[in-house]
C-alpha cells in the first residue's frame, strides 16, 4: 500500500469508533486504581463482594485489556498527527507552529491532571509528540521499521541489567499493585480516608514511582513506537482500506493470541527487570501480542463499520470519540469523586466484577452526556477550550440550528 492511497484532510470516521472503544479499555483498566483494588491487601480481597469472580476477570484483564487499550490509544494519537500532517504537507511552518503549541497546552492539561491523579498519560503523550514532529519528514518507508525498533528498545537497558548489574528482586506481592518503599495499607489510609494534603502526597509517592518505572518497562521508547507506527498507518492509507481487509484482521488476532498465550504461559511480567536473556525475549513477544491484539481489535470494529448498520451499532462509541479527552479526563473525576475518602468513600469495596459492571455503568452515562453535549455544541467543553487556547482566541461552540443557517 503506499502513500496516495490515504486522503489528505478527510475525516476518517472508524477512526472516532475505535478512540471510544480505547476510552472504554482506558477505565476497565484506571478503575482498578482509582477503586483501592490494587492497593488491597490480597488477603483482604478475598473478602470482597461476588470474589469468586475475580480469577476469570483477572484472566480477562490479562489477554483482552492490559496494554492493548493505551496501544490504540497511542496509535490512534500518531495517526491523528499523520492525517493532519499531509492535509497540510506543502505548507508546514504554519501547521508545526500551531501544533507545537498545541502539544505545549496537552502539556500543561498533562502536568494538571498528574497531580490529581499519578496514572495520568497525556504528560507523556505531550514531550512525545514534540519527538513525532521532528520525524515527520523521515522517508515513509523507514517509518515502519523505526516503529518496530522503538518497540523493542526496551530489551537494551533489560540487557544492560542483566550483563552488567544484578538485578533488583521482585518485591514481596502484598497487593497487585506493591512498592517497595510504602505498604499498601498507607496507601489506603492516604486515598480512602485521609484529607486533601495526604492524597497529595501519596498521588506524588505514585508518580515518582510511575516515571521511575518507565525505565524497566521501556514506556517512553514503546509509546513512541506506537505514536510512529500510527503515524505510517495513516500514511499508508490504513484507516480507509486495509483496515477492512478480513485476512488481515484473522492474522492480527491468531498471532497476537498466540504471542499473548505465550508470554501468559511463562508468566512474564513487562514492569520488572529480566532474569534472563530468555525473559527478555518473552517481554518482546508481550509486547508483539499487546500491539497485534490492538490491530485486531481495530479490525474487528472496522468489519462492524461496514456492515449496513455498523455505523449505527457503532454510533455510543463514536460519541465519546468525538469527546475523548473530555471523557477521559472526566473518568478521572468521577473515579475520584466516588472511590476516595475526599470523595464519597467507596475505597476498597468492590471486587473486579462489580467494577467491570460500574465501567460500563459509567460509560454509558458518558454516552449520553455526550449525545447530549453534542446536540448543541461542536466539540467537547475540554476539546474546545485546548483549540481555543491553542489559537489563543475564544471561538464560538454552539451548533447553528439549520433554520437559521438556511435563513
Amino acid at each position: 500500500m503506499n502513500q496516495s492511497a490515504a486522503t489528505p484532510g478527510a475525516r476518517v470516521h472508524i477512526i472516532d469508533a475505535i478512540r471510544g472503544l480505547a476510552i472504554l479499555g482506558i477505565l476497565f483498566a484506571n478503575i482498578q486504581s482509582w477503586s483501592g483494588y490494587k492497593y488491597i491487601f490480597l488477603q483482604s480481597i478475598e473478602t470482597l463482594p461476588l470474589y469468586h469472580l475475580d480469577a476469570l476477570f483477572l484472566q480477562l484483564n490479562s489477554w483482552l485489556v492490559d496494554g492493548k487499550f493505551y496501544a490504540i490509544f497511542s496509535m490512534l494519537f500518531g495517526a491523528g498527527f499523520g492525517l493532519q500532517y499531509m492535509k497540510n504537507q506543502s505548507n508546514q511552518a504554519p501547521f508545526i507552529r500551531k501544533y507545537r503549541r498545541r502539544i505545549g497546552f496537552l502539556l500543561m492539561f498533562g502536568i494538571l491532571h498528574a497531580l490529581l491523579w499519578s496514572g495520568d498519560i497525556l504528560t507523556l503523550y505531550a514531550l512525545l509528540a514534540f519527538v513525532l514532529v521532528l520525524l515527520r519528514n523521515l522517508d515513509y518507508e523507514k517509518l515502519l521499521p523505526v516503529a518496530l525498533l522503538l518497540l523493542c528498545a526496551f530489551a537494551v537497558p533489560q540487557m544492560a541489567m542483566l550483563i552488567l548489574a544484578e538485578p533488583p528482586g521482585p518485591i514481596p506481592a502484598l497487593a497487585h499493585k506493591t512498592y517497595s518503599d510504602l505498604s499498601p495499607q498507607s496507601i489506603s489510609d492516604a486515598f480512602g480516608s485521609g484529607t486533601w494534603s495526604e492524597v497529595f502526597s501519596v498521588n506524588l509517592h505514585n508518580l515518582y514511582w510511575r516515571w521511575r518505572d518507565f525505565l524497566p518497562n521501556g514506556r517512553i521508547s514503546r509509546v513512541l513506537g506506537l505514536f510512529v507506527l500510527g503515524f505510517y498507518l495513516a500514511r499508508s492509507g490504513f484507516f480507509v482500506s486495509r483496515i477492512y481487509e478480513r485476512k488481515l484482521l484473522l492474522a492480527f488476532l491468531l498471532l497476537g493470541l498466540a504471542a499473548t498465550g505465550a508470554a501468559q504461559h511463562t508468566g512474564t511480567n513487562i514492569t520488572q527487570w529480566a532474569f534472563s536473556p530468555g525473559d527478555v525475549f518473552m517481554k518482546m513477544v508481550l509486547v508483539a501480542g499487546q500491539v497485534l491484539l490492538a490491530l485486531g481489535y481495530m479490525s474487528i470494529l472496522a468489519q462492524v463499520f461496514s456492515l449496513k448498520f455498523g455505523q449505527t451499532l457503532l454510533f455510543p462509541l463514536t460519541l465519546i470519540g468525538r469527546m475523548a479527552f473530555t471523557s477521559y479526563l472526566m473518568q478521572s473525576v468521577i473515579g475520584i469523586t466516588m472511590f476516595y475518602g475526599i470523595g464519597l468513600g467507596y475505597w476498597g469495596t468492590m471486587g473486579l466484577a462489580q467494577l467491570w459492571l460500574l465501567a460500563v455503568v459509567i460509560y454509558s452515562a458518558q454516552v449520553l452526556f455526550a449525545a447530549g453535549w453534542l446536540h448543541f455544541f461542536k466539540q467537547g467543553p475540554v476539546e474546545w477550550l485546548w483549540a481555543c487556547l491553542t489559537e489563543g482566541r475564544l471561538r464560538s461552540n454552539r451548533r447553528v440550528a439549520a433554520a437559521t443557517t438556511a435563513a
